[in-house]
C-alpha cells in the first residue's frame, strides 16, 4: 500500500491508517509535516512513535480494545510528538474496518488543539465577562407561530429575577410574570413594534421580584431568520438607582420653582401690602400728633387701635417673609466667635421693659464666659424671642431663668424657663407649626403663632437644635444648643476678620527703626497653611506676616492701610478665586506693579500659565520649601525683575 494515499493529501488534517497489529500502513502529508518527517519514513513503523508514551499506551490498552467492540471513537484527547520530543495538543477520532482481505484495519483523523484551545478560551473569557458583567445579556427567539423563548441567558438572571438560567431556558414566563402588570402591555407592544420593523427594541419597565418593586431597562437589536423567525441580542439593566436619583431631581427642581415662585410671591406680596400700610400708620400718627386737642378721649384710642392693629400686620408681613426665607434657603448667617455674655446680656436688656409691664424677674444663673460658634444678631434675635415668649404667656409677677451650661462635646446648653402653664405632649408635637397657637388664640396674648416657628430655623441655620421641655403646670424650658468656639490658633483670626498678631520692629531685639521689617499680606482660607506661614515668618528680623482669610477681607485692608510690602494669595479662597482678587488688587492706586505671588498646591503647567499669564510675579507651589520662601521675597523685593515662570520654594 502507498505510504501517502492521494485521496488523503488534500484533507487539511493528519490522516493515518493503521492495522490490527499497530503497524503505520498509510500516512498522508499533513500527518507527516506535523512530525517533521516523510510519509514514506513512517511507514511500516509502530503507531506508537507518533504519540508520547502515555498516548501510546492509552491507544494499545483503551482505545483499540474500544473499537474493536464499537468500531469508533470520537474526540479523544491525546498528545503527539515530532522527531525533536515536542508534544503537541491533539483530538482524536478512529473508526475501524475490516478489508475484503479479511484483515481489520483503524483509519484516524487527528486534529490540532492549538486553535481550538485558543478560541475555546476566547468563548470561556466572554462568557465570563457576561456573567459578571451588571446587566443581563440574553438571546430572545420568536418563531412565526410561537412565543418568545430565550435561546441564552448569562448567570446575572439570578440576580436579577432570582431564576436559574436553565429555567429561563425551559419557560420564559417566568421571567415575563414578573413585569408589572401596568406595565406589561407596553412590553409586548414595543416587542411587536420591533418585530416588525426590525427596529431596535428599547424600553422601561418596572417589575416586582419577591415583592419588591424595581425599575428595568431594555435594550436589543433584532434580526430575522430564513425561517421567519426573530431573534433579539440584547441585555436588561437595574436602573432602579437612576430612577430614584431621576425623581429626586425632578423633586428637587419642583421644590426650587414652587420656593423661587413662593419668595417672589411673598417679596410681591410684601411691596403691595406694605405701601397701603404706610398710609394707615402714618396718618394715624398724624392725628395723634398734630390733632390730638382736637379728638375726644374716645377718638384718640380709636386711632390708638388702628395704629396697634397696623403694626401687627407689619409684623406679621415681615414674620412670613423671614419664614419664606429660611424655607427658600434665602437667609444667610455670619458666623464668628461669639462672646455668650454680651448676647445675653444685650437681650436681657432689651426684655427688661416688657417684663417690668408685667412685673417679670428675670435672672441669668449658669456659667459665665463662654463663647459659641453664632451669628450675633441671630442669636439676639433667638433669645429675645424666647424671652418675650417666657415673660407673655407666664404668669404676672413671676419669674424667668436664663441658663447657661456646657457639656461634653463642646456643646453649650442656652435654657430659657418660664413659670407657664407648661405643655403637654400633644401640644408639644404641634409647638412649630406655622399659626398653630395651641389656644392661645383665645388668650389676651398677642401674637400669630410663627414666632417659634422662624426661631426654630434660625437656631439650625446657625448649626443648632430647638428643643422643648415642659410638662402641664410646671413651666416650659426652650433649650437652644449650638457649638462652643474653640479658641483662635496662635497668629491666625479666629473666624473673624482679625489679623495675625505680630511685634513691631522696633521692639526685636538688635533691630533698629531703619530696619523696620517689611510687611507681607497671605491671604490663605486653610489654618493649617496660615499656620505654617505665620510660624515661618516668626522671629523674622526682615519681614513681619499678616494674615487674612478671605479675598473680600484682603481687599478692605488694602484700601485701609497700612500697606504691605508684597502679598501672597492662595488661589482657591472662599469668597475668590486667586486670579479675580490679583485683578481687583491691580486697580487699587499705587498696585499696578507691586510684587504679587500665586501660591497653591495646582500645580499643573496650565494652571502656572494661567496665573503668570493674569499678572501674577511668581507662582510658589506646594509643598513649599520653607528655606527658600524669604530669600525668594528678597529678590521680589530688592529689584523690579519679575519672575518668568514658576518658583517652587
Amino acid at each position: 500500500m502507498a505510504a501517502s494515499a492521494h485521496h488523503f493529501d488534500h484533507l487539511p488534517v493528519a490522516v493515518a491508517v493503521v492495522d490490527d497489529d499497530g503497524l503505520l500502513l498509510e500516512v498522508n502529508r499533513a500527518l507527516a509535516s506535523l512530525r517533521g518527517q516523510m510519509a514514506d519514513e513512517l511507514q511500516g513503523q509502530q503507531v506508537g512513535v507518533l504519540m508520547s508514551r502515555a498516548s501510546a499506551l492509552l491507544y494499545h490498552s483503551y482505545i483499540f480494545p474500544l473499537l474493536k467492540m464499537s468500531d469508533q471513537v470520537d474526540e479523544v484527547s491525546i498528545q503527539l510528538r515530532d522527531t525533536e520530543g515536542r508534544r503537541i495538543d491533539a483530538l482524536m477520532s478512529a473508526r475501524r474496518e475490516v478489508v475484503p482481505d479479511g484483515r481489520g484495519v483503524v483509519r484516524c483523523v487527528f486534529m490540532r488543539l492549538k486553535e481550538r484551545g485558543r478560541l475555546e478560551y476566547q468563548l470561556l473569557t466572554a462568557k465570563r465577562a457576561a456573567d459578571e458583567a451588571p446587566g443581563l445579556l440574553f438571546q430572545l427567539r420568536r418563531g412565526p407561530r410561537e412565543a418568545p423563548r430565550f435561546t441564552y441567558v448569562t448567570d446575572a438572571i439570578r440576580r436579577l429575577f432570582h431564576v436559574a438560567p436553565s429555567r429561563a431556558l425551559e419557560d420564559a414566563d417566568v421571567v415575563w410574570r414578573q413585569i408589572h402588570p401596568d406595565d406589561a402591555q407596553r412590553v409586548q407592544h414595543t416587542l411587536d413594534a420591533s418585530a416588525l420593523d426590525l427596529s431596535p427594541w428599547r424600553c422601561e419597565c418596572r417589575a416586582v421580584v419577591d415583592q419588591q418593586a424595581m425599575w428595568l431597562e431594555l435594550h436589543a437589536t433584532p434580526h430575522q431568520e430564513p425561517d421567519g423567525s426573530v431573534v433579539w441580542n440584547g441585555y436588561i439593566a437595574d436602573i432602579t438607582e437612576r430612577k430614584d436619583m431621576e425623581l429626586g431631581l425632578r423633586e428637587k427642581a419642583s421644590a426650587e420653582r414652587a420656593n423661587q415662585a413662593k419668595s417672589e410671591f411673598m417679596a410681591h406680596m410684601s411691596h403691595e401690602l406694605r405701601t397701603p400700610l404706610n398710609g394707615i400708620l402714618g396718618f394715624a400718627q398724624l392725628l395723634q400728633m398734630q390733632d390730638a386737642g382736637n379728638l375726644r378721649a374716645d377718638q384718640r384710642n380709636k386711632l390708638g387701635y388702628i395704629e396697634a392693629a397696623g403694626h401687627s400686620l407689619l409684623r406679621l408681613i415681615n414674620e412670613v417673609l423671614e419664614i419664606s426665607r429660611i424655607e427658600a434657603g434665602h437667609m444667610s448667617v455670619q458666623m464668628a466667635e461669639l462672646p455668650l455674655d454680651e448676647v445675653i446680656e444685650s437681650s436681657l436688656l432689651l426684655a427688661e421693659p416688657l417684663a417690668a409691664k408685667r412685673r417679670v424677674s428675670l435672672s441669668w444663673v449658669g456659667e459665665r464666659g463662654l463663647t459659641v460658634q453664632a451669628d450675633r444678631h441671630r442669636l439676639g434675635q433667638v433669645l429675645l424671642n424666647l424671652l418675650s415668649n417666657a415673660i407673655k404667656y407666664g404668669p404676672e409677677q413671676g419669674r424667668v431663668d436664663v441658663q447657661v451650661e456646657q457639656f461634653a462635646g463642646d456643646v453649650i446648653e442656652l435654657r430659657v424657663q418660664d413659670q407657664g402653664p407648661g405643655l403637654s405632649l400633644a401640644q408639644q408635637a404641634q409647638l412649630f407649626q406655622p399659626f398653630n397657637r395651641l389656644g392661645a388664640e383665645h388668650s389676651q396674648v398677642e401674637g400669630v403663632g410663627l414666632g417659634l416657628v422662624i426661631t426654630q430655623g434660625l437656631v439650625e441655620l446657625m448649626g443648632g437644635q430647638l428643643r422643648v421641655r415642659s410638662e402641664p403646670g410646671e413651666g416650659a424650658c426652650f433649650v437652644v444648643s449650638l457649638q462652643r468656639a474653640s479658641a483662635p490658633a496662635p497668629g491666625l483670626g479666629g473666624g473673624g476678620t482679625q489679623v495675625a498678631d505680630l511685634v513691631p520692629a522696633e521692639a526685636l531685639p538688635g533691630v533698629t527703626p531703619e530696619q523696620a521689617r517689611q510687611r507681607v499680606l497671605y491671604v490663605e482660607d486653610n489654618p493649617i497653611n496660615a499656620l505654617l506661614m505665620s510660624t515661618l515668618f516668626e522671629g523674622s528680623r526682615q519681614f513681619e506676616l499678616l494674615v487674612l482669610d478671605t479675598g473680600g477681607k484682603a481687599l478692605a485692608a488694602l484700601r485701609n492701610g497700612p500697606w504691605p510690602d508684597a502679598l501672597l494669595f492662595d488661589m482657591h479662597l472662599t469668597d475668590m478665586d486667586g486670579v479675580t482678587l490679583l485683578h481687583a488688587v491691580r486697580q487699587l492706586p499705587g498696585w499696578a506693579m507691586q510684587p504679587v505671588v500665586a501660591v497653591s498646591a495646582d500645580a499643573m503647567p496650565e494652571e502656572i500659565r494661567r496665573a503668570l499669564g493674569a499678572g501674577f510675579d511668581d507662582y510658589w507651589t506646594k509643598p513649599l520649601d520653607v528655606t527658600r520662601v524669604e530669600p525668594a521675597l528678597r529678590r521680589l523685593l530688592s529689584a523690579q525683575v519679575r519672575s518668568d515662570g514658576t518658583m517652587s520654594v
